[in-house]
């Protein structure tokens, strides 16, 4: 494994691009983008705290929450505690930092073992989440928490639209009616069914309770919406076009 001060200089205009952040510490960078596997079978438990992502992964769960509880504060005044709790619910998701994610160049740029495939888009959304996790904490460990709050908002302002605007994601409006219904989030599953390199299509199937529902896309993103889209038809009072 190469040493832990070296991380490719494309990774540093990845973080820049997606979080608008330009890193100091590129040991940092490099621990947050390597998941435990690319330590080896062989690797010991000092090394993997050292190298691998996992407690930078731990940190970066808790300041997400907290980032993004002052963002929704400050964005939603009129908001009470349970919508602003589902909102930042949907944003601090695995499948929403997934596709976070999958949205910009960084998944190109992590280090995991040859267990999880060459792929990246391919691997399992908590690979793709505790990346996300662990490149915040980095972040607020590199500058502070002003350029982390920035970070998030930058990183997931994308996913989320104003209350009642009719623009909420298909996906966010399942996972509303479904923390409000059932009490648990929607289960996905997504695999890659065809296609090329450069044009894979995936097919995705969603279930809430017992209503269960597909959709297919170019991108797991895709995939997902549709088969969320897909699934709002079938839920009682989650008409496609109304805003849960």
């Amino acid at each position: 494994m190469p040493e832990a001060s070296e991380v490719d200089p494309e990774a540093l205009v990845a973080v820049e691009l997606v979080f608008d952040h330009v890193m100091t510490n590129k040991r940092l960078l490099r621990q947050a983008l390597t998941h435990a596997s690319r330590c080896g079978a062989q690797a010991t438990p000092a090394f993997k705290l050292r190298e691998a992502n996992e407690r930078l992964e731990f940190l970066g769960d808790a300041l997400l929450g907290a980032a993004l509880a002052s963002m929704l504060y400050e964005r939603f005044p009129t908001s009470d505690e349970g919508h602003l709790s589902r909102l930042r619910g949907q944003l601090a998701s695995r499948a929403t930092l997934a596709r976070a994610m999958e949205a910009g160049p960084l998944l190109a740029y992590c280090l995991a073992g040859p267990q999880l495939g060459p792929d990246p888009a391919l691997w399992p959304d908590s690979v793709k989440a505790n990346v996300a996790e662990s490149i915040l904490a980095a972040i607020w460990l590199d500058a502070g928490w002003a350029p982390l709050q920035h970070a998030v908002e930058r990183f997931l302002s994308p996913f989320l639209a104003e209350p009642g605007s009719g623009r909420e994601d298909a996906r966010m409006r399942v996972q509303s009616w479904s923390l409000e219904h059932v009490k648990r989030l929607p289960e996905y599953l997504c695999e890659r069914t065809g296609g090329t390199d450069h044009e894979p299509e995936f097919t995705a199937q969603v279930t809430v309770g017992a209503h269960q529902a597909s959709g297919a896309g170019r991108s797991r993103r895709r995939a997902e919406t549709a088969a969320a889209q897909a699934l709002l038809a079938l839920l009682p009072g989650a008409e496609s076009g109304t805003p849960p």
